[in-house]
């Protein structure tokens, strides 16, 4: 069992119906594990001791038209670690549920705004959050970039424990996925991530 210890944020911009969910942990490729979009569906970042079921049954329960919290209170009754999870789940209509167990990783906690959540376990300490849903909330522009930037405020602020080795993002809309990136193993996989992105967005 894979101990990701992650920091993550979901995030959705009503005005132009775009989510996305963007990640960064002391692990290897964190990208093959947390972070999970469907169109027009919503977004899963499933991490602690991941569970990668979580991202999947779970999107396939919110296409099904189950809400976030019903998505996961289904996923933790069966799942008999629950308390070794840390999830957290997003819809199009805005609507999250979070789950943070108690055997995960500390520092670990949850910060749910309007239209956005950050989690995340094994941290330095709650600053990681906190600078990251303040720099969210502060910022504007594209919907991925401020992901990214969410994502640096919360390695400058101490991130993972660890240090970060990888890092990844994925952006979708009502129709089709925007944008999948990873940064599998790198010294500064943050930063790499956001040269990537915007490389990509250039193009677009």
């Amino acid at each position: 069992m894979v101990n990701s210890g992650t920091f993550s944020i979901l995030a959705l911009s009503k005005r132009h119906r775009i989510m996305g969910v963007a990640v960064a942990s002391g692990s290897t490729a964190v990208g093959s594990r947390v972070p999970h979009a469907l169109p027009g569906v919503g977004v899963i970042a499933t991490q602690a001791y991941t569970n990668v079921a979580y991202g999947v049954e779970g999107l396939k329960l919110l296409a099904e038209g189950f809400s976030p919290k019903q998505v996961l209170e289904r996923l933790i009754a069966k799942d008999p670690q629950r308390e070794m999870r840390q999830v957290a789940i997003m819809n199009f209509a805005g609507e999250k549920a979070v789950f943070t167990g108690a055997q995960a990783p500390e520092w670990r906690g949850e910060i749910v705004g309007e239209d956005y959540v950050v989690i995340g376990n094994l941290l330095k300490s709650g600053k990681v959050l906190e600078s990251m849903a303040g720099c969210f909330e502060k910022s504007s522009g594209d919907l991925a970039l401020r992901l990214l930037e969410a994502l640096k405020a919360g390695s400058e602020s101490g991130g993972d424990r660890r240090g970060e080795k990888s890092a990844a993002i994925i952006m979708v809309n009502a129709n089709k996925m925007l944008l999948s990136l990873r940064v599998d193993d790198h010294q500064r996989p943050i930063k790499e991530l956001l040269r990537m992105a915007e490389k990509m967005l250039k193009q677009q």
